[in-house]
Parts: C-alpha cells; structure tokens; sequence
C-alpha cells in the first residue's frame, strides 16, 4: 500500500509542477522592440531593457532590437542607455518603439583622455567631448568643421571658401609668436602636421572629438600638447550581425557675398566726368581734355558689359560617398569603410577628389587576457590648385589671391574672348584675363597617405596590463605645375615638379594598474615612448619649353634652366619621452590626478635637449557629501583646479641650433662662374624648450534633473622662452640671424559652455548648447641674451599692406604690452578741402597737437585686433519622425584691416582698372595710405548649419535604417563688415589682414543615410 501512496503521491507532485509552470507561463508575455536615438532615429546598441523593479533584463543588439519576456502584470519597462536619459516606457503594445533622448549631463560618459579613458564625472582637467549626434552636416570639407562653434575656447577659422585651403584653429589662443594648432591625435597616433592629418580623414568615419584644453588634461602628451590636443576617434565595429552602412549626400554650392564694383554702365558714366580730373593729362598740350579723355575712353570701351568675378565663378557641386560594413562574436569584431568625396571650387578649375580606406579590427584572446588591435587606412586626395598656390594655406602670394586681384580690376568692358576664339589679353599691372589664366595654367597636387598599426596589450593579474603600441605613417606629395606662353605677356613657359615625402615612427611600451580597496581608487599609467619624423623632397624647375601639349612631363626640353631651379632636401627629428599618470579618487568625492613628462628633442642643442613637464589637477564632488543632499535642484557639482607645465618645438626647423652653411650666390673665377658657400645660421647650443605654465578653475555643474548642465572654466597662461629669430649684429657673428629663447607672452580667458533640455515629451523634445570664450593675449618681453650679446627688441614689424604705391608698408607689430600682430597704424583725421588724406599729429607727450599730410611712425598708435568673446549657439528639435538642428556662431569685437578694399576702393585707379563704387564716393583723391580709415569692425553672427531630416519607421528585415535628410551652410551672416567675409586668417604675419581671400560659399545639400 505504501509503495502505491508513494506513487500517488509522486503523480500528484508531477501534475501540480505542470500545472504551476502552465499557469506561470500563462501569466507572462513576450515584449518585443526597438530603441533608437530620439534625435535621428539612430539604433541604439546595448541599451538595457528591465521590468521596473526588477533585475531581470535584456540587452539590444547591433540594430537597437530587443525581446524580453516579462510577467503579465509587469505594467512599466525601465530603459538606459550611456549618454543618455532614463525612460519609463509603459506596456501598451507586444511591440514598443522607443525613442530616447541624449542626456543633458552626461556624466557616465567615456572621454579619451590620451592613454586611456575616464568618465566625464571623474575628470579632474578641462576636457570637451563631441560626439557625432552633435555634428554639423552638410557640405563638409574637412571634418573639423564638424565642430566649429561647438567647444568654448576652441576657436576654427575657415579663410574664404576654397575646398583646399586649410583651417586656421586654435585652443586657447596662440602660444608661439607665429601661431601653433593645437595636436591631433587620431586613434592612438599623434601626428605632427596638424592641417595634413586631418586632411587624411573622411568626416563620415569619425566618432567622436575629445578636446583636452587645459596643460592637465594635456600633460600626458608633454611638449607636443603645449597648444591644447585635439583627440579624434573613428567609428569601430561592434559584435553581432554583419551592419552594411551607407551614407550618400550631394549639394551645390555659390558665392555667398561680392565685392560692389562698378558694372559697364558704372564705369562709362564715371569717366567723363571723373578721369580727366585724376589722370595726368597733358593739359598745356591739349587744351581740350575731354576730348582726349573721349579718345581714350573709346580706346578702352570694347561694348560688351561683363562681370568678371561671374566668369571665373560657377555653381559647384559636390558629391559624397561612404560605405562601411562593420560586425564580429565576442571575441573579434571588425569596421571596413570606403569613401569617395568630389567637391568642386566655386572658382573655374579649383576643387578636390578624395578616396579614403580605413580597416579596424580587435581580436581577444586567452580567456580575454589578450586584447589586439589593427587599424589600416589609406588617402588618396587630387587638388585642382589655383595658378599662383603651391600649398593649401591661403595667404597673400598663394591661396588664389592674384587671381582675384585680375578679376577685381579687369574692366568690365572688356571682352572674355576675342572674335577668333582666343582669350581678350591686356597684359599690364593687376590686368590680365583672369579666366584666360585660370584655364591656361595648370598647378595640380596629389596627396597620397598610408598608415598601419597595432596595439597588443595583456592582464597579467587583476588590474595590471602591460602593452605595446607600433605605427607607421607615410606621406607622399606630388605637385605639377605648367605655364605656356601668352604672347601679350611675352613669357618664356616654366614647368614646375616637386615630390615631397614624410614617414613617421610612433612606438611606445604602455603600462597600466588599476585598484579598488574599500572607499579608495587608483589608476597608474606608465609610458616609454619613441617617434622619429623623416622628411625629404626635391623640386626641378625650368623654362623656354616649345610643346605645351608635354605640360611638366618632360623637363630636360628646356632652353632655359638656371642655378635655383633645382632644389632637394633631407631632415630628421626625433622625439623620446617618458612619462607617467597617477590618478586617486576617495569615495567619488576627492579626486587627484598628478602626471609627468620628459621630453628629449633632436631639435635641441646637448645642453637643453630634455625638458621636464609636471602637471597636477584635483577635483572635489560637493555634490556627493552628504550636506549636498537635500538640494532637489542640484543633482551634480564639482569643482576643479590644475596647474602644469607644457613644451614647445613646433615652430622651429630640424636644426635650428646648429651651425649651417649655405650657397650665398655666384662669384666670378679666371672666366667661371662658380657657387659661393658660407655661414647661413649661427649656431646656439642653448636653444631650448619654450615652456607653457598653465593655470585652471573649473566648475562642472547638472540641474534641475539633469535638464540643464554646464562647465565654466578659468584659466591664466604664461609662456616662456618662446623661440623666435631675432637679428644678430655683424661682425662679431658671421651671419645676421638665430634662432634663440627670449620672449614672454600671457593669455588669459573665461570659457562658459552649457546644455539644456528646454522640452522634454514623448512626441516633442528642444535640446539646446551654447558656449562663449574670452581671450586675452600679451607680450609681456621680446628681450634676452645670446653669447654675451643682448637680444634687444622694443617692437618688431610683422604684418604689411601691400599694393599699388606700397612698400614695406608694415601696418601690424610685435610690442611688449600687446597681442602679438597688434596693429600700429596711423590715426585717420578726415580729407583736406582737395580730397588729400589727413591724419592725427602727436608730440612727444603722446597728445594730440593737429593733422598732418606727413606722418611719422611717433604718429602712429596701436590697436588690438582680437575678438572681445566668440561664441557658438546649437538647437536640436525632434517631432515624431522629424528632426530639425542649426547652428550659429559669432565673433565680436573682432576689427580686420581691408587690404582689398584700400586698393580698389580709390579713384587714381580709373581709367584702366575697375574700381569699387565706394571709390567714387570716398572722396579721396590720392593714393590712399594705410590708415585706421581701412580698420573696420568685423563682429559677425553667422548661420552656420541647418539641418532638416526625416527618420523612416523601418519594418524591413533588409533595411533596419533610413533616413533622409537637407541641409544649408553659411545660410546668412550679420555683420557691419563690407569686404568679402569678415571670418579671415587669424595666424601668421598677415593675421587680420584682408587681401582677396577665395569667396565664401553657401550649399545646399540632399543626403542619405541607411544601415543593412
């Protein structure tokens, strides 16, 4: 009986567990969705899915998909996502579609911070991150522009809008005399050309920009982070399914703003009554002027009415193309991508092509001891320069100014071509056909790069990593110039190649322990580094080639080559450092970071070779002590301060301390023509380290639940020791110039940058940044010593006007108490009774005592060109499916000097050459002379970006995402200035200095992005 009980028993324990189980799946139910950003409907990957209250929870994977079973009275799921807010999503639907919104605070959000990483809450420096959400679109043609006016302090300057000039950018101001950007380190790789690196990337593989702007932050990078780093981080594969990206968009382009010349009809109503006055006529032998001025005018009219800034413009399109296939286990995952991008100039025959490849891979290994990555990339970029450039900086004789220069005073009577089909020629001072030598001269780059590395790194116990990294870079550039003969100019053809090359070595060995031990923390990063940069080129050149058709291809057809013609070149630098990073954190509240850097340069001489770059930062959490906490509308408050040192070698060349000799021209021996040596450069085995101390005050700040977040920051620097060539008397020396350390230079500002969700809604959402910087440079000494000898510089002239009737017409200067290219210039006082230029006379107390027609350089006075503040304003919008973004950013207090319009803008020009109409009503007569009549106000607000998209509810098994999209560039700019655009070169010896920059462009682009 007993055996019988027991079955039933075991029977009836069977049939309740079946029932149980039956009734417990009964009462659960299958949720199934997807998670995208709210903005762009992006697909958010590893965003975690929980019932609220509950542990239990699921991940999504590569295409924001998810499926959770969760009870069947579960009524709320709790969705989160790094970077981004919180949601509580309601169970209304076996479906959901859920749309989260990029957090305001961010505060667990990873930054790079050079060999290694932190979170935002954690950082002890001043450190931006740009992730690309928050990128500008549309026509892009280097990926910075991604990030203009999104980072306070970091100011990036597009000079006119030539597809192949570089940008002018600075962190923080400029730390060197001449001006340095700031170091770019892409994935791990720190290069040091900062304009050709970043020509090398295609925006579209870029993920994010992590800005290191105080000397803690950038430290860890010693002398190469004097100018701030910018850390740049492209898009790597992530585990899951095989993702097929593609991101397609094309645009058109046109100048946005001209110059108000005068038209035809202008200039022949101007003339009879304007020429006789100002053109030396001979009156005593032609008692009737106006009707030799009649002559005259006839002889120049050809009846047609053309505009010439027209002619050597177009519409220019642009194209681009990026396709990427990305995926991988747990183990490996992979990102291929491969990108095209045609973007023509607005100006006849300028513009670019770029093809670009980029491999990443990470393999783990050995139960995940083992990590290695690989990245791969490749560049191929075709420039169509302009005739007079040879690079892409845009300055005075490159950058297309002569270009524009014809352009502008070409005489709008005359025509394009002559009757037989050939280009109308007037070969004279500022004339020639503009189009005739835009088409004619052929000056073409091509731009080839490659790239390769790896990075290994092992745990070998808990915390403690040890790793090596390996990179090797090369650049390659080839440069193609042809001018043929035009019999008006009676030219000889010349023909230009050149080769230039680079490769770069970067290696370290990298260790780091990591440590946790009750409330205490401690990371220590330690780091033996070697980079080696190798330059080398040569440049043949020669003339009186009878067969244009060859262009440059076969330069021993000349008759004409002479001793400067050829040139080639060979330098070496390298760099070894050691460095080490100490990070403490006590309870999330107190946190330290302490770094060290020693630097040894080959550009140094043996007696200063090493410098030593300490730096130390703290932080204090107020928010988490506990007398915090009862404050509802603060949820994150920390305060931070640091001070460090950093170095500077950029601006000097590859030998600057050594003694060097040189040819110092042709000498004539028994009948011979021989070359001539002697000493070039004084040698100086003291040259050393320019060193950059630096001070911060931070605040970082989250309110009113994480709806508005913020950074202020302060900060004072001094730089000191800063290289520079001064003059060298002769004798005792035996050549005239060093290079030597001498100068001090201070630059102080406040940086404000905050974020905040204005509405928040399940349908509608307003995110908006604003940032604003002030800066304030001066030179505080241009004085010291050299072998005994005193380096004595009470002002240096720098910057210079130039034109018709001006020779070292110097306008800007470097003087103690002063920006660096302070303008000094004399103080217009108005016209005399015959339009003759009048200015402000000085005695020798520094008053005011009259006007006069003669001034002296005791006349002139000084004036800061630099802005008051910059600032840049973002809004964000999203409704349902749409998404809607722009962009302003401004300048103010910003004065430029109108180089063009000094030499346009002036009546002795007329008859024959074109004129601004502001010249016939300017009233001067004369020759004009640099002035503060020509300084004007260039405060500008600028539409920067505008963007206009559309996210597709995607139910394909093919597509997972889809969107569409419109956007403008330079959609207006508000501004008092009336030259070209006020947005100018702010570096070099011409900083500020308007002088026929290449016009600013506004775009219209259609674009695409999808995801497989």
């Amino acid at each position: 009986m007993a055996p019988k009980r027991l079955l039933q028993g075991i029977a009836l324990s069977i049939f309740l567990l079946f029932f149980s189980l039956s009734t417990a799946l009964a009462q659960n139910k299958t949720i199934t969705g997807k998670v995208t950003d709210s903005k762009d409907s992006a697909p958010l990957v590893g965003a975690t899915i929980q019932v609220k209250g509950s542990r239990s929870g699921t991940t999504t994977g590569t295409s924001g998909d998810f499926t959770i079973t969760v009870p069947a009275s579960a009524k709320i799921l709790a969705v989160s996502a790094v970077g981004y807010e919180n949601q509580d999503v309601p169970i209304d639907s076996d479906n959901l579609s859920v749309l989260l919104v990029a957090s305001t605070s961010n505060l667990d959000e990873v930054v790079v911070v050079g060999y290694g990483t932190a979170r935002k809450k954690d950082l002890t420096g001043a450190v931006t991150k740009v992730s690309a959400k928050e990128f500008n679109t549309g026509v892009v043609s280097n990926p910075l522009q991604q990030i203009q006016g999104k980072v306070a302090g970091l100011v990036i300057v597009q000079p006119g809008g030539d597809p192949n000039a570089d940008l002018t950018v600075r962190l923080r101001g400029a730390t060197s005399l001449t001006g340095q950007p700031p170091l770019v380190v892409i994935d791990g790789i720190a290069l040091d050309d900062f304009n050709q690196a970043i020509n090398t990337l295609n925006p579209t593989d870029v993920e994010s920009y992590d800005i290191l702007r105080d000397a803690s932050a950038a430290a860890i990078y010693g002398s190469r982070g004097a100018n701030g780093v910018i850390i740049i981080t492209t898009k790597k594969g992530k585990s899951g399914r095989t993702q097929v990206d593609y991101a397609g968009s094309i645009g058109i382009s046109n100048i946005s703003r001209k110059l108000d010349m005068l038209s035809a009809d202008d200039w022949r109503k101007a003339i009879p009554n304007e020429w006789r006055d100002y053109l030396a006529l001979d009156l005593a032998n032609n008692p009737n002027p106006d009707s030799l001025a009649q002559a005259n005018l006839t002889a120049l009219d050809k009846g047609v009415n053309v505009d010439w800034v027209d002619e050597i413009t177009r519409p220019a399109v642009f194209t681009s193309h990026s396709i990427a296939i990305g995926g991988g286990t747990g183990n490996f995952n992979y990102r291929a991508s491969v990108g095209y991008v045609d973007q023509q100039g607005v100006v006849v025959n300028s513009g670019k092509k770029m093809t670009t490849a980029r491999f990443t891979a990470n393999q783990k290994g050995l139960d995940n001891r083992l990590n290695v990555q690989y990245n791969l990339n490749a560049s191929t970029t075709k420039r169509d320069f302009l005739p007079d450039q040879r690079n892409t900086s845009q300055g005075v004789t490159d950058g297309g100014s002569a270009v524009f220069n014809l352009a502008y005073n070409y005489l709008p009577v005359y025509p394009v071509k002559n009757a037989n089909g050939s280009y109308f020629q007037i070969i004279d001072q500022d004339l020639e056909n503009p189009l005739a030598r835009l088409k004619d001269v052929y000056s073409k780059r091509q731009d080839n790069f490659y790239q390769g590395s790896v990075k290994v790194d092992y745990e070998f116990f808990s915390g403690f990593k040890l790793g090596t990294f390996g990179a090797m870079s090369r650049y390659n550039d080839v440069f193609d110039y042809f001018e043929p003969k035009i019999p008006e100019k009676n030219n000889s053809p010349a023909a230009v190649k050149a080769n230039a090359n680079k490769a770069i070595f970067n290696g370290d060995i990298h260790a780091n322990y990591r440590k946790e031990f009750g409330a205490h923390s401690i990371n220590v990063t330690g780091v033996y580094e070697y980079n080696k940069f190798v330059n080398d080129g040569f440049v043949a050149g020669a003339r009186g080639y009878i067969v244009p058709e060859l262009l440059n291809n076969n330069l021993g057809a000349n008759s004409d080559i002479r001793s400067n013609d050829i040139g080639s070149y060979k330098g070496e630098v390298k760099l070894v450092s050691f460095l080490g990073r100490v990070e403490y954190n006590f309870d999330d509240r107190f946190l330290v970071t302490a770094n060290f850097r020693r630097d040894g340069s080959s550009k140094f001489g043996a007696n200063h070779r090493w410098g030593d770059f300490p730096s130390i930062s703290a932080a204090w959490t107020m928010s988490n002590e506990g007398f915090m906490k009862d404050i509802p509308w603060l949820n994150f408050l920390k305060l931070r301060a640091s001070y460090g040192l950093t170095g500077n070698q950029d601006n000097i060349g590859s030998y600057a301390y050594q003694l060097l000799y040189g040819t110092q021209g042709l000498y004539y021996d028994n009948g011979n023509l021989l070359q001539s040596y002697g000493v070039s450069q004084e040698n100086n085995p003291d040259l050393k380290w320019e060193v950059r101390k630096s001070m911060n005050f931070g605040i970082d700040f989250t309110l009113l639940n994480n709806r508005l977040s913020g950074t202020l920051d302060v900060f004072s620097d001094k730089t000191q020791d800063m290289l520079f060539t001064y003059d060298l008397p002769q004798p005792p020396f035996l050549t005239n110039r060093v290079t030597a350390n001498a100068a001090t230079a201070t630059n102080k500002g406040v940086e404000l940058s905050l974020n905040g969700t204005i509405i928040r809604n399940n349908n509608f959402s307003w995110n908006a940044l604003f940032n604003v910087g002030t800066l304030r440079n001066r030179i505080t000494n241009l004085n010291g010593n050299f072998k005994g000898t005193e380096l004595v510089i009470s002002r240096r002239l720098y910057g210079y006007a130039d034109g018709r009737g001006l020779s070292n017409a110097y306008i800007s200067v470097l003087q103690p108490g002063y920006t660096a290219g302070a303008f000094w210039l004399w103080e217009f006082a108005g016209l005399d009774a015959t339009g003759k230029q009048l200015f402000n006379d000085y005695d020798e107390n520094g008053k005011v005592v009259g006007t006069t027609r003669d001034p002296k350089d005791d006349d002139r006075v000084f004036i800061d060109p630099t802005p008051k503040f910059t600032w840049g304003f973002t809004n964000n919008f999203t409704y349902k499916d749409f998404d809607l973004s722009f962009a302003i950013r401004g300048v103010q207090g910003q004065k430029v000097f109108s180089n063009t319009i000094l030499n346009l803008a002036t009546i002795t020009r007329l008859a024959g050459n074109n004129i601004l109409k502001e010249g016939l009503t300017n009233g001067i007569t004369e020759q004009p002379q640099p002035s503060t009549y020509w300084l004007k106000n260039a405060s500008y607000m600028r539409m920067d970006n505008a963007t206009l998209g559309y996210n597709f509810k995607m139910n394909s098994k093919v597509v997972q995402y889809l969107r569409v999209f419109f956007a403008a560039n330079n959609l207006f700019v508000v501004t008092p200035y009336k030259g070209i655009d006020p947005e100018i070169k702010v570096d070099g010896d011409r900083r500020y200095i308007d002088r026929n920059y290449y016009p600013k462009t506004r775009s219209f682009t259609f674009g695409i992005n999808m995801s497989l």
